[in-house]
């Protein structure tokens, strides 16, 4: 028996990162995945801030943990708490390894069992969200993503992918879409095309996007996954594209941050005559979404759009910043 801390699944990584940094989580065991929570073994105790200390059995590992590993690899430099593997690829964060070379990275490569190192940065400001991640080791960006039975293909270096929207590309994957028209308006690589044409059945999907990389990586992973005959995808500024698509869908996805709020009745009018769906992707202040005012606000905007408006759902994916939580709202909406 040893002390464990167990966790929200939703906080998990948070609780992690918290443990590594107090130097307490003893790598030398698994953590246990509980029902809705996730149990982190300690090596000593301390005063937590969420969930709840147990005493608990854990299985000790094997092999190394991963942060071992890197670790040892890098040496006097301090490891990353954190990364992301997609494909052959280990994105570092973009503090980490500032001092490194090209013999770090290969270290680095080879304690994570990876081909390539990049290194990420701010995602470029403006509508096309460019990515700006820095290669380190190997001599492109390409990836081919393997996520819940979906393959996502980008270029790494000039399109973001996000690891903490997993979820919300999960659940669009679980969703009966079956037989169903579904309008993208900001499909990027296919973050919801995919999951929505490969998993949920939807019939066809319109995908809008007007960044040409996003779109080369979104044509590659519909061939990938075997769906291209059911997207078309629309190509340029949505406010252009999106008025040809009115009437025509069951169901829309706005999936842009901090806000999409210019494309809302864009949205509306490519639903049909009796209505549909829209999965409304938003930043919220934490203290808005306890006192119910941002559902609020965000109903009172779309029967301001002469609609009826009925909440179906609120997910809420991850922490974006401090005190502000990305969220998405399903709306049941038909215009009066």
């Amino acid at each position: 028996m040893k002390t464990g801390w167990v966790v929200p699944a939703q906080r998990a990584e948070k609780a992690r990162e918290k443990a590594l940094e107090m130097g307490v989580l003893d790598l030398t065991f698994h953590p246990l995945r509980l029902q809705d929570e996730v149990a982190w073994p300690l090596s000593s105790t301390f005063e937590v801030g969420f969930g709840r200390l147990l005493n608990m059995e854990f299985q000790p590992r094997l092999t190394k943990d991963p942060h071992q590993r890197l670790a040892a690899a890098v040496g006097d430099l301090k490891p990353p708490l954190r990364w992301q593997i997609l494909d052959d690829m280990v994105l570092l964060p973009s503090d980490a390894l500032l001092e490194g070379d090209e013999k770090t990275w290969m270290a680095v490569a080879a304690a994570l069992d990876c081909q390539r190192v990049g290194r990420q940065a701010e995602v470029e400001p403006g509508p096309l969200r460019h990515s700006q991640v820095e290669m380190l080791l190997g001599s492109h960006g390409w990836v081919n993503h393997l996520e819940n039975g979906v393959r996502y293909l980008f270029d790494a270096t000039r399109v973001m992918f996000s690891s903490g929207n997993i979820s919300e590309r999960q659940r669009m994957g679980c969703l009966d879409a079956a037989g169903e028209v579904v309008v993208d308006l900001f499909a990027g690589i296919g973050y919801y095309t995919l999951p929505l044409l490969v998993k949920a059945g939807a019939m066809t999907v319109h995908a809008c996007e007007m960044n040409t990389h996003a779109i080369e990586g979104l044509t590659k992973g519909l061939v990938a996954n075997a769906v291209l005959g059911r997207c078309r995808i629309h190509a340029g500024d949505n406010q252009h594209t999106a008025p040809s698509l009115a009437g025509m869908a069951d169901r829309v996805i706005l999936g842009l941050l901090p806000s999409s709020e210019n494309a809302w009745p864009l949205a509306v009018d490519c639903l049909r005559a009796e209505g549909g769906v829209i999965h409304l992707h938003m930043n919220s202040v934490q203290t808005s979404l306890e006192d119910g005012s941002f559902v609020d606000s965000t109903t009172k905007t779309f029967g301001m759009l002469g609609c009826e408006v009925e909440l179906l759902h609120l997910e809420k994916v991850k922490s974006y910043a401090p005190h502000i939580q990305h969220v998405v709202v399903d709306l049941a909406v038909k215009r009066l």
